[in-house]
């Protein structure tokens, strides 16, 4: 439930951009630290809000694509970058369960037709774990930072902060978040299908008639059945009828009205006069049964 909040949240950021059809974020280095890296650290406008803000140093880099406002294979983030030591310039590169670890050479970033270095490029790879044991993972990040004192960059002595913000690429370099994401949007999928079922099925109205327990019914062919068996029963051995409904319902294990039967037997049914049912019984009839006495 959370990635599909998640998704959503993500998917209604995108709406609210009213970005035009088939728009595509791919800047260069150049225009990252010119046009949105600048224009961040001088409080000035962004020429479209399609960069997060959040502290990633916080998180596992798996957990930052859901957080972006915009993309799919590579994320942008801008982040405020701290110290290792209070006196010290090195930054704190501690994320998550691990650590990101510079990999390469630094690159200068200047505006084109210009020689003047305005902001670094740094490549970085984590790394799951505590230094300097740590696991190596396909996750890697472009960090672009601003020079000291361009474009209204602060750096703040004795300070943690050493960078009230740096602009981040991060990307997976084969694809695995993307893959995983695909399987997640799937599960999601079949579990959306699987509540809107249910949810259909709980809201479907019982009619007074699917109320009724079948079970509670007596089959009519069934005791016509018994009826007819006990009195084969009765005439054909001349034992009383109750011996005869007590067969039948060790067989069947039934009970029903014709308990009436217990107590008599078969030479009282047989007397011309039967006066508990107030009338003149014939028994060798087999439908007194079925008389309406």
């Amino acid at each position: 439930m959370a990635m599909a909040m998640a998704m959503l949240r993500k998917r209604d950021a995108e709406a609210e951009l009213n970005l035009p059809p088939g728009f595509r974020f791919h800047p260069t280095d150049e225009e990252l630290v010119m046009h949105y890296l600048c224009r961040k650290a001088s409080g000035s406008p962004l020429p479209v809000p399609i960069i997060a803000d959040v502290d990633l140093y916080k998180f596992d880099p798996w957990e930052l694509p859901e957080k972006a406002l915009f993309g799919h294979r590579e994320w942008y983030f801008f982040t405020p970058r701290d110290r290792k030591y209070p006196n010290g310039s090195r930054p704190n590169r501690a994320a998550g369960r691990g650590y990101w670890k510079a990999t390469g050479a630094d690159k200068p970033v200047s505006p084109k037709g210009s020689n003047r270095t305005v902001g670094i490029k740094k490549a970085l790879v984590f790394y799951s774990g505590k230094a300097p044991k740590g696991m190596k993972t396909d996750w890697i990040m472009h960090e672009y930072r601003l020079i000291d004192g361009n474009c209204g960059n602060s750096n703040k002595k004795g300070s943690l902060r050493l960078d009230d913000w740096v602009l981040c690429r991060l990307y997976n370099k084969k694809n695995i978040w993307e893959k995983m994401q695909q399987k997640k949007e799937e599960a999601l999928h079949a579990e959306t299908n699987h509540f809107m079922w249910e949810e259909m099925g709980s809201n479907n109205q019982r009619t007074p008639e699917s109320e009724i327990d079948n079970g509670s019914f007596v089959d009519c062919d069934e005791t016509e059945r018994i009826v007819e068996y006990a009195w084969q029963q009765a005439e054909g051995t001349g034992r009383d009828c109750v011996n005869a409904f007590q067969k039948v319902d060790r067989t069947t294990n039934i009970k029903e009205d014709n308990e009436w039967f217990m107590d008599l037997k078969f030479d009282d049914l047989q007397g011309s006069n039967y006066s508990a049912f107030g009338s003149t019984v014939d028994v060798s009839n087999p439908d007194f049964l079925f008389s309406d006495f």
